[in-house]
């Protein structure tokens, strides 16, 4: 009996033990599942924020106007209806300024227009008065409008005399016009008006053919872009010129942006190549460069500022790294970007994050409101302001940075927004050590926007040559109009002279046409 009694015992406690050993193992199963879900959730939230960021790409508005409940003036019931009562009870209130509607005034016409006047009298039996007698002339009534003339195409004969003694004799004769592309029928104002339609707004080539012909001559759009590429390599040391002048300013900013070119050496044609815009945003003549090359590697950052020193305003893109520590140059950030990453964060980021994008957001409100204030400033009330207003708010945004940055998820697109803040915070707050400088990378932008515009219109440049050729005319073009002229006048004007240059002094009278404003041909 006692020997089944130890029997049974030894039994039981071995049950005991394989049902804490099971008890251990599935609390250790439903860890590892509980780690699992957490990071199934992680990865939930972040491709809700990828889906809700590719909609917002493809059917999204592109704007990244932020409105606070308190600006939506038309939706006042909603706004009133969602405010808290304050301590004690008492009703917060929000005062919505007077909405007046201005009614417009339309602009006189330009004086400097052509003007046809047309009278309009009325018949002989209508200017009789009520006593039967022939009324007078006491005034009139002038109205105008606009008329358009489609443009016009026109062929210009040069008759080049020849002398001899006799007609067999070769004799002399007289030179040829100088011309930009001596062999070809193209003048200079062809030439301008063809690279004004595809480099200002956008017009490929195909498009101008077909205008062409419709003008009733036929110019093949390999032709113009022929003409288009020998036009630049004549162009060139003007690009040299205006590149060299950007290089001895103080204060440069550069951005990037995508092409695509079919056939280049050693790439497949889907394969996307890059447009690197360098301008100077305060300069009194500023100039905007487009520089084509295949990659958006660290060595284009150091070809393209290899010489410089002075202060460079670029995003945070890594490429921009290798530029630290070189001599003479200061890099300062793009807060465009800064704030970019925090609404897309809001706009499309998990719910758990917008609360702390729309603080992130508020904080740049009152930044761009000093901004908007510091205009209207000189270089030097704008440093001061920007002292006494801009650098309080940037050390508590900041401080509220480090303080959340711990409780969201990395890869999280508010963690994202915090990791660039928090890694790009000293170049962010570089612009507040002069008042000339801007506190964003806009100017640059609004600059690279143009070619955006037409990227999706001509799509691709079909070699490189064509690429260099659309990198020297962006610039030429860009650069013109930022400085008030108008291209059109401007380039026929470089086109005529451009054949005529021998020395560097006459290329940089060349180059003082671009940044000096032409007005328009009337």
């Amino acid at each position: 009996m006692l020997e089944s009694h130890e029997l049974s015992s030894q039994s039981l406690f071995s049950e005991l033990e394989s049902l804490r050993n099971s008890v251990s193992g599935l609390k250790s199963s439903l860890q590892r599942e509980k780690e699992k879900n957490k990071i199934y959730e992680k990865e939930i939230t972040w491709l809700h924020e990828v889906i809700g960021a590719f909609k917002r790409h493809r059917f999204g508005p592109r704007s990244e106007k932020w409105e606070t409940e308190e600006q939506l003036l038309f939706n006042e019931a909603e706004v009133y209806g969602k405010q808290e009562k304050l301590e004690g009870d008492q009703e917060s209130e929000i005062t919505v300024e007077e909405h007046t509607r201005k009614r417009g005034h339309r602009k006189p016409l330009p004086e400097n227009l052509p003007r046809e006047v047309v009278v309009i009298d009325l018949p002989e039996s209508e200017r009789i008065g009520s006593d039967g007698k022939p009324m007078g002339k006491i005034g009139e009534e002038i109205s105008e409008k606009l008329i358009y003339e489609p443009a016009k195409i026109k062929v210009i004969e040069y008759h080049r005399i020849r002398y001899g003694e006799d007609s067999g004799d070769k004799g002399v004769i007289a030179p040829p016009v100088p011309s930009i592309i001596p062999q070809g029928i193209v003048t200079a104002s062809l030439l301008s008006q063809i690279v004004v339609q595809k480099f200002l707004y956008g017009l490929p080539f195909y498009r101008q053919e077909d205008i062409f012909k419709r003008l009733g001559v036929e110019i093949p759009r390999c032709t113009q872009a022929r003409w288009v590429v020998q036009a630049a390599q004549e162009c060139r040391p003007l690009w040299n010129i205006l590149e060299d002048r950007l290089m001895s300013s103080n204060y440069v900013s550069c951005d990037e942006t995508w092409t695509q070119v079919l056939k280049e050496k050693g790439r497949k044609p889907e394969q996307k190549s890059w447009m690197w815009v360098r301008c100077t945003p305060n300069d009194i003549k500023k100039i905007v460069l487009f520089d084509y090359d295949p990659n958006r590697s660290a060595q284009v950052a150091m070809r393209l500022f290899a010489d410089y020193k002075g202060i460079l305003q670029v995003d945070g893109y890594g490429s921009y790294n290798c530029l630290e520590g070189k001599q003479g140059l200061i890099r300062i950030g793009c807060n465009m970007h800064g704030r970019r990453k925090f609404e897309e964060a809001f706009k499309t980021g998990a719910k758990a994050g917008q609360t702390l994008a729309e603080a992130a957001l508020r904080f740049y409100k009152r930044l761009y409101e000093v901004e908007e204030e510091a205009k209207k400033l000189s270089f030097e009330e704008r440093h001061k302001l920007r002292e006494e207003k801009a650098k309080p708010i940037w050390e508590g945004f900041k401080t509220w940075a480090d303080d959340n940055h711990g409780k969201v998820p990395p890869k999280s697109k508010i963690g994202m927004a915090f990791g660039y803040f928090r890694n790009e915070y000293k170049y962010l707050i570089g612009y507040l050590q002069a008042g000339y400088l801007e506190m964003d990378n806009g100017f640059a932008e609004r600059a690279i926007k143009n070619f955006a515009i037409g990227r999706k219109n001509w799509l691709f440049s079909d070699t490189e040559a064509g690429a260099e050729a659309s990198s020297l005319f962006y610039s030429l073009v860009a650069t013109i109009k930022i400085n008030g002229g108008d291209p059109c006048t401007v380039l026929t004007e470089v086109f005529e002279k451009t054949p005529l240059a021998k020395t560097i002094e006459d290329y940089e009278k060349l180059v003082d046409l671009i940044l000096s404003p032409r007005p328009r041909k009337s």
